[in-house]
This record gives C-alpha cells, structure tokens and sequence, in this order.
C-alpha cells in the first residue's frame, strides 16, 4: 500500500485556535528558505495581529531574528509554536496617526517598555533616594556604606539605559507619528529619571568633598 506524503507544517496554537501553515519541501516556501518575518507576515494575514505585536514561542523560548530562517531555530515538519498577540480593534485603531495596525502594536511595545520601568525601576529610586538622605543626616562617613551606594546607582542607570536602548530600536516610520511621539515621550521619561540619580549622587559628592576639606582644615 503506498504512503501518504503529508505536506510540512508548522502547528502555530494560538490562544484556542490552532492554525496549520503549510510549506513546500524545498527550496522557496519551505522551511529552509522561509525567514521567521515572512512566517509572521502570512500569521498577520489570517490572524490580523500584527508583526510587531506577535511573539512566537518555540521550546519555550521566544524566537527573535526576524531574519533567520525556520529551520535554523530548530523547525521541524510538524513542530509546534505559540503565537502570543491580539488583533486590535477599532478603538486601538482610533488611537494611531495612520489607523494601522503595525503602529497600535508599536504604541504597545512602547506603553510596555514605560510600565516596566515604572514597577522595576521607581521603587529601587525611592529606595536609592531614601538610603542617600538616611546616609547624609547622619554624617556617616563609612567608606563601605558609601561603596554600596555608588554600586546601586550604577546599576540602576545601567538598567535604566538599556530601557532607552530598548526604546531606540522601536522603529516608526515617518507616518507613524503618534507611536514617534510616544517614543520621544518615553525616552524622555527614562533620562529624566537618569537626571534624578544622578543629582541625587551629585549630593553625596559635595558632602564627601565637604568632609575632605574639615578634615584637611582640621590638621
């Protein structure tokens, strides 16, 4: 009895729905040939989430360069990935410059990036702020205290550059003007805070200098 040869495709689950793309065997349209961009464009045509707002997940992790091709992450006939996104509606819509799609997703990566900061971010500043302000009112001049100091506020505008980063490489088109703005807004929002702790180091500082020269007068 002759075998059924099935044609390749990849079981793309997306909330309840379960979606079979299909591919040649080779050469154009297969997987080895086909880049993760192309696969999120044809999952934008069914689907109506957009590029930039999909994230596919494939043995747990999220599949990133859009240029690479599906074999090279591992995709075989017949795996399977998550499709994680949503189609936006007509008030998401009302929200863009252009009425696309592509720039409500961006708007949301954008929205993502700030909420992050804000909950991850903020409450280690308060607490930098409050350890500095605790620091000075006692005149403590423990070198290791203020070594600690000076540690957390590096790592702190580390962390807060690398959100400015994120932010630099959310490409908008020049018709995407509400998603340019809300990204101008957002890294402005992010050096801003950089601004606070570094003046607020500014102040341990002038003290630490302050200290040098009683010390220095006191000889």
């Amino acid at each position: 009895m002759e075998e059924i040869q099935k044609t390749p495709e990849l079981i793309v689950n997306w909330g309840r729905e379960k979606l079979h793309i299909e591919f040649t065997e080779q050469g154009t349209g297969s997987l080895e040939e086909t880049t993760l961009k192309q696969l999120k464009e044809r999952l934008k045509e069914i689907t109506g989430v957009p590029i930039n707002g999909q994230k596919l997940v494939f043995s747990g992790a999220i599949m990133k360069d859009e240029t690479a091709t599906l074999s090279s992450f591992g995709l075989q006939p017949f795996s399977k990935l998550i499709l994680m996104g949503s189609k936006p509606n007509a008030k998401d819509l009302a929200q863009t410059t252009s009425g696309s799609s592509e720039e409500h997703a961006l708007i949301a990566r954008i929205s993502q990036s700030v909420e992050k900061t804000k909950t991850n971010l903020i409450p280690q500043i308060e607490s930098f702020e409050t350890s500095v302000a605790t620091y000075l009112s006692t005149e403590n001049n423990d070198d290791t205290v203020k070594s600690k100091l000076a540690e957390a506020h590096h790592c702190i505008v580390e962390t807060l550059m690398q959100s400015i980063l994120t932010l630099d490489s959310v490409v908008c088109p020049p018709e995407f003007e509400t998603a340019r703005q809300k990204r101008r807004e957002a890294v402005k929002f992010t050096q801003g805070l950089i601004d606070r702790l570094d003046e607020v180091k500014a102040q341990l500082s002038r003290q630490n200098q302050q200290n040098i020269i009683l010390s220095n007068a006191s000889l």
